[in-house]
C-alpha cells in the first residue's frame, strides 16, 4: 500500500515537472520565430551601450530615461553571439544597426532570441511561485495562460523594454506575496533583486516600491492577528517588522540597480536625476506626441476607459470569463489562503492600473504588466471554478475534469496560435473579435502584415526595380523586406502605393495619404491582407487602369504576344514636316505576365514598304519596361520621331510593334478581329509629309 502511494506521488511530481518543461518550450516557441517588429530603437540602443562599455566610456551606457538597462545587457548577448558566430570581433557590435538596420536582420533576430529566453525562463518562474502559492494546478494553467497570451507574445518578439519589465515585476510581486505567507528572508531577497531589475527596466516599476510596503504591512498584521484591516487603528502604528523588511527589500533592489547599470558607478546622482525627471516626469505630465484612434476618432487624451477596453478585448475568450471567477472568488471566499493570495494579485493589478491610468501619456503596452496579473488569477478562477463545480455534482470525476481542463486550455491555444505569427492581431471573439476592435482601436501597431506585403511585390517581374510609396517610408516592416525603393506615398514615379491600417486609422498623422487612400478604394486594391477576417495592408496600382483617364485620340484594340494590348494612340497631327520631330503616345495594356523586356518600334514607311524614320526603345522614356508592368494597368509611352531633312514629299505610313530585345524577335501582332498582321507590324495611320521636291 505505501508503495503504491509513493509510485502516484512520485508520478504526479514526474507529471508535474513534464508540465513546466513544457511551459518553458511553449513560451519559448512562440516567441523565436519571425520576430514582427517596426521598431530599432532598442536595437540601436543595445548596440551602443555595448559598444560604450569595450570603449570604456561608462558615462555612455546612460543610453535612455527609461534605462532599459536589463534590455541591453540582455539582446546585447544575443548581438555578440551573433557576432561570435560569424567569427567577428565583438567590437563590431556598433556598427550592427547600420550594416544590418532591420528588426527582422540575423543581429537583430538574435538579440529578440536572447530576450525571448529570459523571458522564458521568467514565466517558468511565475509558474513555479503560482504553483507554491495556489497549487500545482494553478501554476500550470496560469504557465500556459502566460506562455500564450497574445499581448504578452507580440511585446516579447521585439527588442524593447515592456516585455521585459513585467516579467521581472511579476516575479518580485509574487515572491513578495510568498514572503508574507513563509516570512523567509530569502524569498524578500529575492523579490528586491527582481524588483532591481524591474527598475533596471523601466521607471513604471518604482510602483513596487509602495506595494512593496503595503503587502509586508499587510503580512505582519495578518500574523500579528490584526482583527480588522478596516478599523484605523490597525493602520496607526504598522508592525515593527515592516520597516526592516521594506529596508531589506530596497537594499536588495538598490544594489541590483548599481552593481548592473554602469553609469551609475560614475555618476550616481545625475542618472538616477535624469531617470526620475525625464522618466517618471514625462510620462505623468506629457500625452503621446502622435495622436491615437480610440473609439472611432483619432485622440490624443485617451482617458480613463482606455485601458480597461485594451484589457477586455487582448484578453482572449477564455482568460476574460475566467478572471471574472476569480473576482467572484476572491470576494467570496475570505478566509482561504489561496483566496487572500489571488486578493494580493488583485490589489497588484488594480493598482498599477490606477497609476497608468493617471498617467497623461497613455498606449496599450504600457499596462502590460496588468495582463500578467490577469493571466494568474484567471488560472486560480478556472480550478476554483472547476473545483466548486465539482463539489456540487457526482458525475464530475477528477479525471473528467482533468479532461475538461484539458479542453479549455486547447481551446485557449487553439485561438490563440490561429494567428500566429502575428499576435497582435489577436482581440476577444466574446466581445466580436477584430471586427469589432477596429472600430474602438488602432490596429497593426507593429506593422503587421507589411511583410506579407513586401513579400508579394518581391514576386513580381523585376521588383528590385520597382517603387513602391507607403504613408510610413520609415517603416521597417515594409523596407526592410522589400527589394525595390521604398518612397513617401506621394512621390510621382511610384509604381504601386501600399497602405497599412494604423496609417489609415490615424489620418491626422499622415493627411497626406488621404487623396491617394481614396483612389486606391475607388479604384479597388490589387492585393489585399487580412487577419481575423478584417483587412490589414492594401496594395494598389500607381497608374491608371481605365483608358478614359487618357485623351486618346483613336482605338486600335490590337494585340501583340499573348500578353500585351495596344488599346490606342494619340498623333497631334498627320501632316509633318521633312527635319521635324513628331510625336506620337500609345497606350498600352497587359495582363501583368510579361517576363520578357520588349521594347517598342515606331517605323515611318514609304510606298514601298521601306524604312524612312524610326524610334525604338523601352516604353516610356525607358521609366516603364514591360516586365514591371502591372495587371490591367494603361501604361502612356511617347515616342519622339525624328524626320530626315532630305525626305521626299509624299505619302507615307506610320506602323508600331514590339519585340523581345534578348531574341531581336518581333511579338506576333493581330487586330481587332482577331487577323494577323503580317511583319508583327500595327498600322496607325497615314503621314502627309511636305519635304524636299
Amino acid at each position: 500500500m505505501v508503495d503504491a502511494v509513493q509510485a502516484e506521488a512520485s508520478m504526479k511530481r514526474s507529471a508535474y515537472w513534464l508540465g513546466m518543461a513544457s511551459v518553458f518550450l511553449l513560451a519559448l516557441s512562440v516567441r523565436l520565430p519571425c520576430p514582427a517588429s517596426k521598431y530599432t530603437v532598442w536595437y540601436e540602443r543595445s548596440a551602443a551601450f555595448w559598444g560604450a562599455l569595450f570603449e570604456g566610456d561608462l558615462k555612455a551606457t546612460y543610453q535612455s530615461y527609461h534605462p532599459g538597462v536589463t534590455t541591453m545587457w540582455i539582446a546585447g548577448s544575443g548581438m555578440r553571439a551573433y557576432l561570435a558566430n560569424q567569427g567577428q570581433p565583438a567590437a563590431d557590435i556598433v556598427s550592427l544597426p547600420g550594416e544590418l538596420p532591420s528588426p527582422q536582420s540575423p543581429s537583430a533576430h538574435a538579440g529578440t532570441a536572447a530576450l525571448g529566453l529570459v523571458i522564458a525562463l521568467c514565466i517558468l518562474g511565475a509558474c513555479a511561485l503560482a504553483a507554491q502559492l495556489m497549487g500545482k494546478a494553478v501554476g500550470l494553467i496560469a504557465g500556459v495562460f502566460l506562455a500564450l497570451d497574445p499581448f504578452f507574445v507580440a511585446q516579447s518578439k521585439l527588442i524593447h523594454v515592456d516585455a521585459l519589465l513585467s516579467s521581472f515585476m511579476l516575479l518580485s510581486a509574487l515572491l513578495l506575496i510568498r514572503y508574507a505567507q513563509t516570512k523567509r528572508w530569502s524569498e524578500l531577497v529575492f523579490s528586491g533583486v527582481f524588483g532591481g531589475l524591474a527598475l533596471l527596466t523601466k521607471s513604471p516599476a518604482l510602483f513596487l516600491v509602495p506595494f512593496a510596503g503595503l503587502s509586508l504591512t499587510i503580512g505582519h498584521l495578518s500574523s500579528d492577528g490584526a482583527s480588522s484591516f478596516l478599523q484605523v487603528s490597525t493602520w496607526r502604528k504598522p508592525p515593527k517588522r515592516t520597516i526592516p523588511a521594506l529596508a531589506v527589500w530596497v537594499m536588495a533592489a538598490a544594489v541590483v540597480f548599481f552593481v548592473l547599470w554602469p553609469a551609475m558607478w560614475v555618476q550616481p546622482g545625475r542618472t538616477v536625476s535624469d531617470m526620475l525627471l525625464n522618466g517618471v516626469l514625462h510620462h505623468a505630465e506629457q500625452s503621446h506626441p502622435f495622436p491615437q484612434f480610440f473609439l472611432g476618432e483619432t485622440v490624443r487624451n485617451l482617458g480613463p476607459t482606455y485601458y480597461p477596453a485594451v484589457l477586455a478585448w487582448k484578453m482572449s475568450l477564455v482568460t476574460l470569463p475566467a478572471f471574472g471567477l476569480a473576482l467572484w472568488f476572491a470576494v467570496r471566499d475570505r478566509g482561504e489562503e489561496d483566496s487572500r493570495t489571488a486578493r494580493y494579485v488583485l490589489v497588484y493589478a488594480t493598482a498599477f492600473l490606477l497609476q497608468m491610468t493617471l498617467s497623461a501619456k497613455k498606449t496599450s503596452r504600457y499596462v502590460l504588466p496588468v495582463f500578467l496579473a490577469l493571466d494568474v488569477l484567471a488560472a486560480w478562477g478556472l480550478v476554483r471554478g472547476m473545483e466548486t463545480l465539482r463539489a456540487r455534482t457526482t458525475w464530475l470525476t477528477g479525471r473528467a475534469s482533468a479532461l475538461l481542463l484539458a479542453g479549455v486550455l486547447a481551446l485557449h491555444s487553439g485561438l490563440v496560435l490561429r494567428v500566429h505569427p502575428y499576435p497582435g492581431t489577436h482581440h476577444n471573439l466574446l466581445l466580436g473579435g477584430s471586427r469589432v476592435a477596429r472600430s474602438l482601436f488602432q490596429l497593426g501597431d507593429q506593422g503587421e502584415g507589411l511583410d506579407r506585403a513586401a513579400r508579394y511585390l518581391n514576386q513580381k517581374p523585376g521588383a528590385g526595380f520597382l517603387t513602391v510609396g507607403i504613408c510610413d517610408p520609415g517603416n521597417l516592416m515594409f523596407r526592410e523586406n522589400f527589394k525595390g525603393v521604398t518612397k513617401p506615398i506621394n512621390h510621382t514615379t511610384v509604381d504601386y502605393r501600399v497602405f497599412h491600417v494604423n496609417d489609415v486609422q490615424r489620418s491626422v498623422r499622415f493627411e497626406h495619404c488621404e487623396t491617394y487612400w481614396e483612389a486606391c478604394q475607388a479604384a479597388g486594391p490589387i492585393w489585399t491582407q487580412s487577419f481575423d477576417g478584417v483587412p490589414y495592408v492594401w496594395v494598389c496600382s500607381a497608374y491608371a487602369r481605365d483608358l478614359s483617364a487618357f485623351s486618346v485620340d483613336h482605338r486600335v484594340d490590337a494585340r501583340l504576344g499573348d500578353h500585351v494590348e495596344l488599346l490606342g494612340y494619340t498623333l497631334p497631327s498627320t501632316m509633318i514636316s521633312a527635319g521635324d520631330t513628331f510625336s506620337v503616345t500609345l497606350f498600352w495594356r497587359s495582363d501583368g505576365l510579361v517576363g520578357a523586356d520588349n521594347h517598342v518600334f515606331v517605323h515611318v514607311l514609304d510606298q514601298g514598304g521601306n524604312l524612312v524614320a524610326q524610334h525604338d526603345g523601352v516604353p516610356a522614356s525607358r521609366d516603364r519596361p514591360t516586365w514591371g508592368w502591372q495587371k490591367g494597368e494603361v501604361v502612356r509611352d511617347d515616342h519622339p520621331v525624328p524626320v530626315p531633312a532630305g525626305l521626299p514629299r509624299g505619302t507615307y505610313t506610320l506602323s508600331v510593334g514590339m519585340y523581345d530585345y534578348g531574341t531581336k524577335a518581333r511579338l506576333p501582332a493581330r487586330d481587332a478581329d482577331g487577323t494577323e498582321l503580317p511583319g508583327g507590324q500595327i498600322t496607325l495611320s497615314e503621314l502627309a509629309i511636305s519635304g524636299a521636291p
